[in-house]
């Protein structure tokens, strides 16, 4: 086992992509799952922050059955369910434009 240095790591995004079968409960893939974590995705790395900015899909984070599509952003702790595509712009613009003034990484 060898620890990972994650001091460059301004955030990390969990994006649930979780899809139910067999199951009259929803998931966040029956909503726009896919597309939310596509475009925060490119967002990121528009800006040039995949390196400091990380994004991972995951399985249920506990939510869907409730209000659909749930993203959590550590170390920060937060969490956003009922996430829908068009809230894209805010969660990135409340959480997400700030981390830019932390600069890119350099080049070595």
């Amino acid at each position: 086992m060898k620890p990972v240095d994650t001091s460059f790591c301004l955030a990390h995004l969990l994006v649930c992509v979780n899809q139910r079968h067999k199951s009259a409960l929803p998931s966040c893939a029956s909503g726009d799952a896919e597309a939310i974590y596509q475009k925060l995705r490119g967002w990121i790395e528009a800006h040039g922050m995949l390196s400091r900015i990380w994004i991972t899909r995951t399985e249920c984070l506990g939510w869907c059955h409730v209000d659909g599509g749930t993203v959590a952003i550590y170390p920060q702790n937060i969490w956003v369910r009922a996430m829908t595509l068009d809230d894209c712009d805010a969660l990135i613009e409340e959480h997400l434009q700030p981390l830019l003034s932390h600069g890119r990484p350099r080049k070595p």
